[in-house]
């Protein structure tokens, strides 16, 4: 994936590839999941998603980072891990971190 040319200052300033700065842990069944996916999508915010249920490793990984549970959703931005957040928390995470 690339991000997008944007002239405002932000990461998104240059056509970069993306490091997976932006991980979505989650499920196909979950709603809240499906939520953030389809949000990042619409702000054009590439993101990597990792199916708990599909991906060992990814299980492994979440566990890691949340002291032993597989919460989902679980996003991490730029290393830090928002669990179960929801759209209000993501957006001013991503504001934050130079993503909107």
């Amino acid at each position: 994936m690339w991000r997008n040319s944007f002239s405002q200052g932000k990461k998104r300033d240059s056509l970069q590839p993306v490091d997976e700065s932006i991980i979505v842990y989650g499920t196909t069944w979950c709603g809240m999941t499906q939520l953030v996916r389809r949000y990042l999508e619409r702000m054009e915010i590439p993101y990597r998603y990792l199916d708990i249920e599909e991906d060992t490793s990814a299980v492994n990984q979440l566990r890691w980072l949340t002291g032993g549970y597989t919460n989902h959703p679980t996003v991490v931005i730029d290393g830090q891990a928002l669990i179960e957040p929801d759209l209000d928390e993501l957006a001013e995470a991503l504001g934050r971190t130079g993503y909107l």
